[in-house]
């Protein structure tokens, strides 16, 4: 499908303003932004159906947001996501876009300050200089997309344990869902495309991320991937056992393990 930006507002509500934010996500939103930049919290609509995408009127730097969303192979990558950031840089400074996806919002309402917390975890690390690929850094641009967001996640999880900002329910709930899903759909291309790299990305995160203790299906998790696919299970392995022994606080080591895992994806994309 080809994904076609209408500049135009529709009728969800909040779809003409700004998300809200919790006193916590205001509070970092404005430390954000006292590094220079700008943060810009926007509902975005996303029609399958139509391929249509509207940026609500009244978006702060909506011409610069919308150059990125005309671009079909971004705006299919954010269609299928519940939120993204986009770190543009401007003579101003840089601009912070956290997007949510309203035509998923059915399957984060109960999450949104941890969905929001996490994408505000994106733009704390691109102000603190963790950057990650641009998105048009590459031919496919989930490639810069999920390298950033493998390496990006470990950082973010523990930012977001320390600011008291809960994240694993919701987190685990989708993780359920998908993993049901896996379970009576079975398994689907297993390497070569963009859905690749976000099973690894789902894979990495799931390993690093939560203890058998924190979600009791970690292990049928990780077996019903490795079945489904295992032409993946080596690369997910590799990068969760890599990035658990480096020190990614160290700026240095980060952007080398950020290259390392760029090229370890682009090597999937190969298969």
């Amino acid at each position: 499908m080809r994904w076609v930006l209408g500049l135009v507002s529709i009728a969800l509500g909040l779809a003409g303003a700004e998300a809200p934010l919790s006193e916590r996500l205001e509070a970092w939103k404005q430390e954000i932004e006292q590094a220079g930049g700008q943060v810009v919290v926007a509902r975005i609509a996303t029609d399958p159906e139509s391929g249509q995408i509207r940026i609500p009127p009244g978006t702060p730097r909506r011409i610069a947001l919308a150059r990125y969303l005309a671009e079909p192979r971004f705006a299919e990558q954010f269609a299928r996501t519940h939120a993204t950031t986009i770190n543009h840089p401007s003579p101003e400074g840089r601009v912070h876009f956290v997007l949510l996806n309203m035509a998923r919002a059915g399957e984060w309402k109960d999450g949104e300050e941890a969905l929001l917390a996490h994408e505000f975890g994106h733009a704390w690390l691109d102000a603190r200089g963790f950057r990650s690929p641009p998105p048009g850094a590459d031919a496919l641009p989930c490639l810069a997309i999920q390298s950033g967001d493998i390496v990006q996640h470990v950082l973010i999880r523990r930012e977001l344990d320390s600011r008291g900002i809960p994240f694993r329910s919701p987190w685990i709930r989708s993780l359920e869902q998908a993993l049901d899903k896996l379970r009576n759909s079975g398994p689907g291309e297993s390497a070569g495309t963009c859905d690749a790299l976000a099973r690894i990305t789902l894979w990495t995160d799931v390993r690093l991320g939560l203890t058998p203790e924190q979600w009791g299906r970690a292990a049928e998790f990780d077996q019903a991937f490795r079945k489904a696919f295992p032409v993946l299970a080596p690369v997910a392995e590799e990068l969760a056992a890599v990035l658990s022994a480096v020190d990614l606080t160290a700026l240095e080591r980060y952007h080398r393990a950020l290259a390392y895992v760029r090229q370890r994806l682009a090597v999937v994309l190969t298969f």
